[in-house]
């Protein structure tokens, strides 16, 4: 065989060994389970990020500065917080405050734009609304139509809310400026190992400056 022919030989094998190769590997590539290409392709893109300094963390919006009055829209809710009022034990309040302590009472309209009905004192509706930098102590929530109970927010109804909280009696005094907190979150949808609605990083959307005025003496409880 000339030197020609021999190396004509050889390419040939080698042109084999190599389709043979291509072929396997092709097969072997259609039973890898698509999820694990795109596992191992973000684990590739994480590890190449990381090596320039990780992920920025996503911003969060500013919290809006309102006044009483003003509309504030955040966790699927509507508020309009109304005014604010500080004195000793409060008629049909809910709460009652012990020695050391006094009662705020604030008053909101709140709607409900959910679809469904809402637990009105639930860490993501008026649980959440709060004094900027005061500990609440206990909590209730009222209507102030007729003085129930507000156990729900139903959807789409437009109701006035009494919130009272017993407080340090030096933490609000009449005249003062507060800030009351209005929550803001994300709601999901579970869809696996959770079902059902729920709101998640509940946060704080706005401020709302206004002046604490004194609870008028006729809705006090008088001291014995």
């Amino acid at each position: 065989m000339f030197v020609g022919e021999e190396n004509e030989a050889d390419a040939a094998k080698r042109a084999a060994s190599e389709a043979r190769a291509a072929a396997w590997a092709r097969k072997m590539a259609d039973r890898i389970p698509t999820g694990w290409i795109i596992t191992g392709a973000g684990a590739v893109l994480l590890g190449a990020t990381a090596a320039f300094g990780g992920l920025e963390p996503a911003k969060q919006p500013v919290p809006e500065e309102l006044s009483a009055g003003e509309h504030y829209v955040g966790s699927d809710l509507e508020i309009i917080v109304r005014g604010a009022e500080v004195g000793g034990e409060v008629q049909g309040a809910g709460v009652v405050p012990d020695a050391g302590e006094e009662t705020v009472i604030v008053t909101l309209d709140v709607t409900n734009r959910y679809k469904e009905p809402r637990i009105a004192l639930a860490p993501h509706t008026l649980s959440a609304v709060r004094i900027d930098g005061v500990e609440i102590v206990r909590s209730d929530a009222k209507r102030v139509d007729d003085n129930s109970v507000l156990s729900y927010l139903q959807p789409d109804v437009r109701t006035r809310v009494r919130l009272a909280w017993t407080v340090d009696e030096d933490a609000v005094a009449p005249g003062d400026q507060i800030r009351i907190v209005l929550p803001d979150s994300t709601r999901s949808e579970g869809a696996f190992v959770t079902r059902g609605t729920y709101w998640s990083d509940v946060r704080t959307g706005a401020y709302v400056t206004l002046t604490v005025d004194a609870v008028p003496a006729e809705e006090e409880v008088p001291e014995l």
